[in-house]
């Protein structure tokens, strides 16, 4: 059982560092929505997203396995945004006040 434990452990450690090393930069959406936020700057600190999104610093973020979090207050509301990283994009799906909609950023040039 404690071989499990340890095995389990430190797979966790190992995603968590890989994701961190793709995800850390700066990323970008296209699109025509206009109320769609645009760029993204983050950085995995430990088990936290930390950077902006449009200038806005992320609040509240989490790392669990390949799934990441993070709160953007934009347009008078609290936005929540869940993500992964799927063939070298990331692509967030924002939960707000009157929205529920998913996004798509690729690594800024």
């Amino acid at each position: 059982m404690k071989k499990i434990l340890i095995s389990l452990l430190v797979s966790a450690i190992l995603s968590v560092v890989a994701l961190g090393a793709v995800m850390d930069g700066k990323w970008s959406a296209q699109g025509s929505d206009k109320t769609a936020p645009k760029t993204l700057s983050i950085r995995l600190v430990g088990n936290s997203v930390q950077g902006t999104m449009d200038g806005t610093a992320l609040t509240r973020s989490g790392v669990a396995g390949e799934y990441f979090w993070f709160y953007v207050a934009r347009e008078g509301g609290n936005f929540l945004y869940k993500g992964q990283i799927k063939n070298g994009k990331i692509e967030l799906r924002e939960v707000g006040p009157h929205s529920n909609r998913t996004l798509t950023f690729s690594r800024a040039q």
